[in-house]
């Protein structure tokens, strides 16, 4: 029994230097520090700053990653930050007059307050559109994360940004529902459609389909895998890829037309063509939560991938895709 505790307590002082360390390697631009926050909640005496992020093309992912930057600038800056995408257009608010702040039904916010509460009682509000005033978050053009930089922004979005609980049952019904009980699962996240044909400027570049599905088979004939979980919002692509590797595929979701025009201006057209955007996303975020729990992954570079690295506790192997950037 004596010999049992000195192990626990050698590992848990290992663990706990660890974390130490990896968080003075990781500073991105101040001492991270909270200490001004009053925690419990407190409409009277705390400062809070409401975020919002107006852009109207912006997926989830790039809400989120930009908005985990701004809760940790805005943290260190002494204020209780607030997420609103109520008054604006966005992905979350397809015409920008909703009442409801539908941010809140996929993540919590930070310290449990709500945005209705806090514009109705507290006393000190301060409001910001302008992401320039954010800290650095994490990017899509230098995936994978770093070590270190993966822990601090895995632990920092599970403390003051994590997804609803609600969102991580359902994650976990569904996980169930296609793979039971095994863990030998391949994820595999290509982006299509307008990424592709427009090459949006200073975004990664993305691979050829053929050559993801040849680097799936080679994983695939090394590991065995029991099944892979595949996403993407292309159709075409959807359609080629499950072609190949047939019942092997598992996925929860297809949403884009064939008949994709490309242009942005159709692609804008496209979204005002979802009807239940809430879904649409609640859809999304259930596929990065899955991709980021699986053992191995393929995955481009893109703001879908920002998230499933923050979210995931580790892969085993992962295939990355760096081709540069789109002039």
């Amino acid at each position: 029994m004596i010999k049992f505790k000195i192990i626990f307590i050698y590992k848990s002082s290992i663990i706990l230097l660890l974390i130490i360390i990896l968080n003075i390697l990781y500073k991105t631009d101040n001492e991270f520090s909270i200490s001004k926050i009053i925690k419990q909640k407190n409409y009277e005496n705390n400062d809070f700053i409401i975020i919002q992020y107006n852009c109207y093309t912006c997926g989830l992912f790039s809400i989120y990653k930009v908005n985990l930057g701004c809760i940790k600038k805005f943290l260190i800056d002494g204020y209780v930050p607030i997420i609103d995408v109520t008054n604006y257009p966005n992905i979350l608010n397809k015409f920008g007059k909703t009442k409801e702040n539908n941010w809140e039904l996929f993540f919590e916010q930070p310290f449990g307050y709500r945005l209705e509460d806090v514009v109705k009682n507290a006393k000190h509000i301060k409001y910001t559109n302008n992401i320039l005033q954010c800290g650095k978050f994490p990017d899509q053009r230098t995936l994978p994360l770093k070590s270190a930089e993966q822990f601090f922004w895995h632990h920092f979005a599970n403390r003051y940004m994590p997804v609803k609980s609600k969102i991580i049952d359902l994650a976990n019904h569904i996980m169930y529902r296609l793979f039971k009980t095994t863990k030998n699962i391949l994820g595999v996240l290509i982006r299509g459609t307008d990424y592709v044909l427009t090459k949006p400027s200073g975004h990664p570049i993305q691979p050829n389909v053929t050559d993801v599905i040849n680097d799936v088979k080679e994983m695939d004939n090394k590991y065995k895998y029991d099944y892979i979980f595949f996403t993407t919002e292309d159709e075409i692509i959807r359609k080629k890829f499950s072609k190949i590797f047939q019942n092997k595929v598992k996925q929860i979701r297809s949403n884009i037309e064939i008949n994709y025009d490309y242009s942005i201006k159709r692609f804008i057209a496209y979204n005002n063509k979802i009807k239940d955007y809430i879904e649409y996303n609640k859809l999304y975020l259930l596929n990065i939560i899955i991709m980021s729990r699986c053992l191995d992954i393929v995955t481009v570079r893109c703001n879908g991938a920002v998230g499933i690295f923050i979210l995931t506790n580790g892969f085993r192997n992962i295939k990355m895709y760096n081709l540069g950037l789109y002039p």
